[in-house]
């Protein structure tokens, strides 16, 4: 019988310890429902998961690229749509201004609620902004939409200059010139709807990108998941199973410790015997 080096005690408390260190690992998994939770846990694992949640952020971050673009493009759109109903409004005064059914001075009145107008269409092309850039004044010639996780997966978007002096719209003369400025009118309502057409096809294809953008990171996502996402069920049968590992070791633990005892039975029992 050995006292001081007590063998069945020390490998009891190794293995409790060891049973330990896995309970805390399994509750921490639970407690943050992932399985790697630094690079400790899976080196290969975290490796792999680190670079998939590196693309992820920049999946998200194209996706809102592309979600400003569209927004970017609406403005746009919906600026152009006023200035079609501005032209429109031109050309019924101008119909109106060639019929002779209309006095000079209600041709005066056309004429002036016409240059309104058009003062109106220069003054929402040149001041339409997005994130304080102008979008129809010509500067936005040539605008990149990065919609990509690479250098190079750009969307290309350029939006035409739609001015009145773009539009031949400046110095109409309805009283004089009717026939002239009624073909203007119309070249300027043919230029405002190609340009709105434009901005549809546009707005459709970084849509098509939204989708293409949701659907890659939607599988990334779950890729990522099958990684790092702890098993619940296989965790709380682990957790269960080390609780009772647990008590059984600090019980074994226990009776190891009880083993010196026999020794100092047995050295009362020879102390009597001497006695």
């Amino acid at each position: 019988m050995i006292v001081n080096s007590n063998i069945s005690a020390q490998l009891a408390s190794s293995h409790m310890a060891k049973n330990d260190r896995a309970t805390t690992d399994v509750m921490e998994r639970l407690t943050t429902g992932m399985r790697i939770n630094s690079a400790i846990d899976d080196p290969a694992g975290w490796t792999i998961s680190s670079q998939m949640t590196s693309n992820l952020m920049s999946m998200n971050q194209a996706l809102r690229n592309a979600y400003d673009g569209i927004s970017m493009l609406e403005t746009a759109a919906g600026a152009a749509t006023d200035m079609g109903n501005m032209v429109q409004r031109v050309r019924e005064l101008t119909l109106q201004g060639i019929s002779d059914s209309s006095t000079r001075e209600q041709k005066i009145m056309m004429q002036q609620e016409a240059n309104d107008l058009i003062e109106q269409i220069d003054s929402i092309s040149r001041n339409t902004q997005f994130n304080t850039k102008n979008l129809l004044d010509g500067s936005s010639s040539s605008i990149r939409i990065q919609v990509g996780t690479s250098v190079g997966q750009m969307f290309d978007v350029s939006i035409a200059s739609i001015t009145a002096s773009d539009l031949q719209l400046e110095g109409l003369d309805i009283l004089s010139n009717p026939d002239d400025t009624l073909a203007k009118v119309d070249s300027a309502v043919t230029s405002i709807v190609q340009a709105q057409a434009k901005f549809g096809v546009n707005v459709s294809l970084l849509n098509q990108a939204v989708e293409s953008l949701m659907t890659g990171s939607l599988s990334f996502q779950s890729a990522r998941g099958r990684i790092i996402d702890a098993d619940y069920a296989q965790d709380t049968t682990i957790l269960a199973s080390k609780a009772i590992m647990g008590e059984a070791a600090m019980a074994m633990v226990s009776q190891a410790n009880q083993k010196p005892t026999a020794v100092h039975h047995l050295l009362r029992v020879e102390g009597a015997k001497r006695l």
